[in-house]
């Protein structure tokens, strides 16, 4: 359940600075911590959104990761997205050893590699997951951070304990901020109270100092039990947009009584869990019979409340939900099984963008890679239409994907189009595009001698078909490309 009107943060993905202290402090001996925590080094070649059919210069990048049993390494997915090599260090030992990706959940930013070499483990010790940290309490954060090449260790207090948006996923899950710096390198690396693993090194906040972001034991044990089947399934989403009801007009309004409390449903998501089931206007006062606050929170200890999105991203895909609710001043309960998220503009990793070059014109699907073109600051940099978009548009019956020429391939027979980037298509030929698959039948299939071509506010292409067909090769030689569609759009 999305909050329509509260501000988001942007976060960075980054990692752990650290000073020594005692590994006594962390409730665990030296020697097994040496024995459990790696260090990680990956070659990462990302496709390019802008030119999807290339890829940009391969980046080096390191991390660290933890041993659990069964001799899984857990560690951050975005460390391994788009790798083409990783390798493993243990402390101490100058040996690097292959490894690869066994499971990865780029919602929540965790992966679990696997070595081959049974060697490898030999003499190597497992850490156990403990449970949800209190504000307040201690916990000490280990790996191979910037600066060094041996473990280094750092202590912070944990400050707040929330739901929020992971920056690798751009998807909203419990999060724990701790006061200990995160910088490039302990991405990964495990943060322990009472001997036990409390959480993974995520991310920080850039405009802050010393805010640093862990990923808890709850979403941990989630991800890992999600992939105990071998494939990852992800976290659920109910695909309802609300807003909170603190005014007592509107509460008044939905004859909601003085002890009741709940928000409002402004939208729901076409496709998602609760299309069906419920309504634009209804008022949410329960999930699984827990009170939702009239700001859209819910209880999660004595001295702690977070968002009540959280009683959804706790559960697992196909699990039934129930929803006490208010429609038209009537009260009711209702029960429906719970999807994954289906959002209009996707964050996608480890596969080749999709693209279509017709006329020397690009085609691309708008995703939110697309927007990280612009760079960490994207949401300011980005044209505002887009950005817009990505922070509001919802599927719909028609749309499944904004479809956008994003940019032209200079050409005699494409002349006067190459300033039209950046726009949605409306149709092809008359015909509605709701998504790229659409668009590529529409196009492989033209007829006549013209295409048209209609883009957002009523701009209008026309391609000579025949003049198109018998540029194709030059063009799409000239840009490098050597096919017109992606693989999926083949």
């Amino acid at each position: 359940m999305r909050g329509m009107f509260l501000p988001r943060i942007a976060m960075v993905a980054t990692l752990v600075s650290i000073f020594m202290t005692s590994y006594s402090d962390a409730g665990i001996q030296p020697k097994k911590i040496n024995k459990a925590v790696v260090k990680i080094f990956s070659i990462t070649h990302a496709p390019h959104f802008y030119m999807p059919w290339q890829s940009k210069t391969q980046q080096k990048g390191i991390g660290s990761g933890v041993i659990l049993d069964g001799n899984r390494i857990l560690t951050n997915a975005h460390l391994v997205a788009n790798t083409i090599f990783i390798q493993v260090k243990k402390s101490g030992d100058p040996t690097k050893y292959q490894a690869r990706v066994k499971s990865v959940g780029h919602q929540c930013d965790l992966a679990i590699l696997e070595v081959d070499d049974e060697s490898f483990f030999k003499g190597t010790e497992s850490l156990e997951l403990g449970g949800l940290p209190n504000p307040q309490d201690e916990v000490s954060v280990f790996g191979f951070p910037q600066g060094g090449n041996e473990i280094s260790i750092t202590k912070g207090i944990v400050s707040r304990i929330e739901m929020m948006v992971y920056a690798h996923g751009s998807f909203q899950l419990l999060g724990v901020q701790i006061d200990a710096a995160i910088n490039p390198g302990n991405s990964g690396g495990p943060v322990l109270m009472d001997g036990q693993v409390a959480g993974i090194a995520m991310q920080s906040l850039r405009q802050g100092e010393n805010i640093g972001y862990i990923i808890p034991t709850p979403v941990i044990n989630h991800f890992l039990h999600d992939v105990e089947d071998g494939k990852y399934d992800g976290f659920p989403d109910d695909g309802i947009m609300a807003q909170p009801m603190e005014n007592e007009a509107l509460r008044d309004y939905h004859g909601m009584r003085q002890e009741e409390t709940g928000v409002l449903v402004a939208q729901v998501a076409f496709g998602g869990s609760a299309q069906g089931h419920i309504q634009p206007g209804d008022v949410v006062t329960t999930i699984d019979g827990v009170a939702v606050a009239n700001d859209g929170s819910i209880r999660l200890k004595e001295d702690l409340r977070v968002s009540a999105d959280y009683l959804v991203r706790k559960r697992y895909l196909g699990d039934e939900i129930e929803l006490g609710i208010i429609r038209n001043k009537a009260r009711m309960k209702l029960r429906f099984p719970l999807a994954g998220e289906k959002p209009l503009i996707p964050l996608v990793y480890d596969r080749v963008p999709t693209y279509y070059i017709f006329g020397g014109m690009v085609f691309t699907p708008l995703t939110k890679n697309y927007l990280m073109e612009w760079g960490p600051s994207w949401n300011r940099n980005a044209p505002p239409k887009l950005v817009a978009d990505s922070q509001s548009a919802l599927v719909t019956e028609d749309r499944h994907e904004i479809v956008m020429l994003s940019n032209t391939l200079a050409h005699p027979m494409n002349a006067g189009y190459q300033d039209l980037f950046y726009s949605e298509v409306a149709k092809v030929n008359g015909s509605p595009v709701g998504d790229m698959k659409t668009l590529a039948r529409l196009l492989d299939n033209a007829q006549g001698k013209y295409t048209l071509i209609e883009l957002e506010r009523g701009v209008s292409i026309v391609v000579d078909n025949e003049r198109a067909a018998a540029a194709e090769r030059e063009i799409l030689g000239r840009s490098g490309a050597t096919h017109r569609a992606s693989p999926d759009l083949r």
